[in-house]
């Protein structure tokens, strides 16, 4: 009996952490990090967050649209991962303004093709 609770324990957290920025703050080693450095990741990650819930909500938004599949409940839950997915857009924006741009690597010089400074 206990194997089927870490088992389930597990796939709730595994979907937890696919869908959910929330849980991701709440998690170690965030939990006890800086609010600067929950933003600076907040930034960085939540894009690809709202990217999930996104894709989630305009591929039920299209089955709803189908004449096959369509049900109320499948369009209102695709409506709520859209409406997720701006808000995660807006959390992005917001840390992005609170920590500022992502650092910018200074560009690299290529070897041009015919420059042979290397022999």
């Amino acid at each position: 009996m206990a194997m089927h609770n870490t088992d389930m324990n597990h796939w709730i957290r595994s979907i937890l952490a696919y869908a959910s920025v929330i849980w991701n703050l709440r998690q170690p080693p965030l939990a006890t990090a800086t609010a600067d450095e929950r933003a600076r990741w907040c930034r960085d990650n939540c894009g690809r967050f709202a990217a999930r819930w996104f894709a989630l909500g305009a591929g039920l938004w299209f089955v709803f649209n189908t004449p096959f599949v369509s049900s109320a409940p499948l369009g209102m839950v695709g409506l709520f991962a859209l409406v997720v997915g701006m808000a995660t857009i807006a959390r992005q924006i917001l840390a992005q303004g609170r920590v500022g741009p992502p650092p910018i690597e200074p560009p690299v010089e290529f070897p041009r093709p015919g420059d042979d400074d290397e022999r």
